[in-house]
């Protein structure tokens, strides 16, 4: 068995920058066709998941 782990190539340092250029922007008319699972319901994940709910995407939170 083999796993592709998706990191772009090149140096350490450019990987996030490069990884960030190559994303695409999701339309606004599609956001609901997104479910984003969110990990952990403390403050960091309540917050999240409070902000990508008021953005339109449908947000799950598991404990």
């Amino acid at each position: 068995m083999q796993f592709d782990a998706n990191i772009p190539g090149g140096p350490l340092e450019e990987k996030w920058n490069r990884h960030r250029f190559d994303l695409k922007l999701v339309n606004p008319a599609n956001k609901r066709k997104f479910e984003i699972l969110v990990i952990g319901t403390g403050l960091a994940g309540s917050s999240a998941s409070a902000s990508l709910a008021e953005l339109g995407y449908h947000v799950k939170t598991f404990c």
